[in-house]
């Protein structure tokens, strides 16, 4: 998803820094600089996903266990 603007902006750069490479830094810095904050501030595809709907996980009983899960006596 962001190789597409990353390629953009190599080629941009590439372009400018053959014409000068004061021109290159110019345009190429801050556009770098916009595709981080783009990254950083786009939420990734993981956090925009939404908890299943179903039963909600509940206890089986109240009777106590023991450390690894056995009833006690």
């Amino acid at each position: 998803m962001y190789v597409i603007p990353l390629i953009a902006l190599v080629v941009l750069a590439l372009a400018a820094a053959f014409w000068s490479p004061l021109f290159a830094l110019l345009i190429a810095v801050p556009l770098f600089i916009g595709f981080l904050a783009y990254v950083g501030l786009h939420p990734r595809a993981d956090e925009t996903l939404e908890t299943p709907s179903g039963p909600s996980r509940t206890v089986e009983s109240d009777t106590p266990k023991g450390a690894w899960g056995e009833p006690r006596p």
